[in-house]
């Protein structure tokens, strides 16, 4: 398995990982299929490009196929620019238990303490996901509330619960 940060020539293979991830499970983002499906191509080659404050990483296996995925994005405005964000951690359920969510991890967290001024990792996670929340606690993120009624989806509610870790040991 290979971890390496997505480029551009990279957009169709994520894109579909992606949508699969939300298809299959949607209670775990905050954006839905129907949303992404008919985004332009475009748009996420600028993603993966880092166009919009994103650095996103992929875990692959030996002949190159994708089987996770996560992104990273730092706040833009001035007073937040010390903070960044941990989103759209994806690994699929045939490869699942073989330390691919870890390893992205620990990518986008060395990605995130390589940038000048960040201090603080955030994060949501679906309070139903339990080996995604047990990987953030054992990474070292912090519960510091949950969000009720986070995403509504086909008639479904789930809650959030928000996590944060310190970069700078404060």
């Amino acid at each position: 398995m290979t971890v390496r940060r997505l480029a551009p020539a990279d957009a169709e293979a994520f894109r579909a990982l992606r949508l699969r991830g939300l298809r299959e499970s949607p209670e775990a983002f905050g954006s839905t299929y129907e949303e992404e499906v008919d985004r332009p191509l475009q748009a996420t080659v600028d993603v993966l490009a880092g166009a919009t404050g994103s650095a996103v990483f992929g875990a692959l296996d030996d002949d190159g196929t994708l089987l996770g995925i996560g992104g990273v994005h730092r706040e833009s405005k001035r007073k937040a620019m010390h903070r960044a964000g941990i989103w759209g951690m994806y690994v699929v359920p045939e490869a699942r238990g073989r330390g691919l969510g870890r390893a992205l991890l620990a990518a986008l967290v060395d990605h995130a303490r390589g940038l000048e001024g960040l201090h603080r990792l955030e994060l949501g996670v679906t309070t139903t996901n339990t080996a995604a929340r047990g990987l953030y606690v054992a990474f070292g993120f912090i519960p510091y509330g949950v969000q009720p009624d986070a995403y509504r989806s086909d008639g479904r509610s789930w809650d959030t619960e928000l996590m944060t870790m310190a970069l700078d040991g404060a």
